[in-house]
Parts: C-alpha cells; structure tokens; sequence
C-alpha cells in the first residue's frame, strides 16, 4: 500500500509540474493552452502574475514529491505534511477551472484515503 500511494504521489506531483511548466512557457501544446486568467478567465494575472502561480504549481509538485519520498524512506513527517500539499494543492487546482479538474479528483482520492488510513491503519 505504501509503495502504490507514493507512485501516486509522484504522479500526482507530475501534473503539477505540468501546470508549472504551461505558465512558465516551457511546454507547448495545443491540449493545455497557456492562458494568463484564473478562475474560467474572471481573473486576469497578466505575465508576471501567471508565473507566480507556476511557481506554486513547481512548489506543489515538489512537495509530492518530498512527501512521496519521505513515506517510502519511512520517515513519519508525511502523514502530517501530506495535508497542508493536498489542501494547497485543491486550492490551486480550483484557479485552472475546469482544465484542472481531474485533479481535484485525485485530491479528494487522496484526502479519502488518508480519512481511511487512520480509521484501518493501512500505512504506519
């Protein structure tokens, strides 16, 4: 269980790097347009400000990527970081509406399964 929720995490922390990379003008695809608005174009950001937001993408997928690591070194910060990064991480995903909605899915996978997790102990 410990290894699939850290590939999860990992994967996770992927599609942030994805946002990170689409706001900062590294990716190109016409699948992900680049876009300088936030909230479904309510919100305009201009350049400097969409880059900000890429960088908190680049933060939120580095801290997937810490506490992916951390759970499987057996370190037990995980379990307390691992809310604060998904709890971001919902309130990032919901500035991209509805591009990032799959990944509000997968926070609240996330988040199900930790309730889940303290309620059976599938992770110590």
């Amino acid at each position: 269980m410990k290894i699939a929720l850290a590939i999860f995490l990992f994967l996770h922390g992927f599609a942030h790097l994805v946002g990170f990379m689409v706001y900062w003008r590294l990716l190109k695809d016409k699948n992900i347009p680049y876009k300088t608005t936030l909230y479904p174009g309510n919100l305009e950001m201009g350049e400097d400000g969409i880059r900000l937001v890429g960088f908190f993408y680049l933060l939120t997928a580095l801290g997937f990527g810490y506490i992916g690591y951390d759970l499987l070194a057996g370190a037990l910060l995980w379990s307390r970081y691992i809310w604060y990064v998904a709890g971001f991480s919902i309130l990032l995903c919901t500035t991209g509406l509805p591009d990032t909605r799959y990944g509000i899915l997968a926070n609240v996978i996330l988040i199900i399964f930790l309730i889940m997790n303290y309620q059976y102990s599938w992770i110590i």
